[in-house]
């Protein structure tokens, strides 16, 4: 999940979870999660039952679970600089039989996008957008030219709320950042309760 350590004092400050200790990160970030993670963020992003979905920073793989199972015809391929982190979505995928999810250790600063055969239908960012030190020099060096103009960019986060106890970016400034990086809205923000999911494609140059 983390683009950067959670030891580094970038944007990030303030995030909890230890993610060298994947079961740990679960339990922090898994443990009742169905209960507040927005429940439509999947369904509402899927458009066709063989779509190739790619997970940038996926953690646990709580998204690329849900992917693979409304996606049982597409292609889900998860993310992840963490080494913890991608074991643990391997021993999930045998686990739960996501037979259509592939794993991939990326490094923090490049998810190795041109590395991928297949075209990319939706690339999601699901919670970790606040990671990244530099998200415009990273969308639009290391996203823009390896996706496609089909390609829908989506983000999900936590709008900052006052005591949260890790650090937040707003939807106006994903907006802008993602402005800078080459993209273009696609939709006005969808918000619901302290959540928001933002929709982007490529900007013709």
């Amino acid at each position: 999940m983390p683009m950067e350590s959670n030891t580094n004092t970038g944007r990030y400050k303030g995030c909890i979870p230890s993610y060298g200790d994947a079961g740990f990160c679960a339990a922090v970030m898994d443990t009742n999660r169905d209960s507040w993670q927005r429940p439509d963020i999947v369904s509402s992003l899927i458009t066709r039952p063989d779509m190739t979905v790619v997970d940038i920073g996926a953690g646990t793989g709580y998204f690329a679970d849900l992917f693979s199972r409304q996606l049982p015809e597409g292609k889900i391929i998860a993310l992840d600089p963490e080494s913890s982190l991608t074991t643990w979505m391997e021993e999930r995928k045998k686990r739960d039989c996501l037979d259509n999810v592939s794993i991939r250790k990326i490094t923090e600063s490049d998810p190795g996008l041109d590395q991928l055969n297949d075209g990319i239908d939706l690339l999601f960012v699901g919670y970790t957008y606040f990671h990244f030190e530099d998200p415009v020099t990273y969308f639009r060096e290391k996203v823009y030219p390896y996706i496609q103009d089909k390609t829908v960019v989506a983000i999900a986060d936590m709008s900052p709320v006052q005591g949260q106890p890790r650090h937040t970016v707003s939807a106006q400034q994903v907006i802008i950042e993602m402005t800078e990086a080459g993209f273009e809205l696609m939709t006005e923000p969808t918000n619901l309760y302290d959540q928001y999911l933002i929709i982007f494609k490529k900007r013709s140059q």
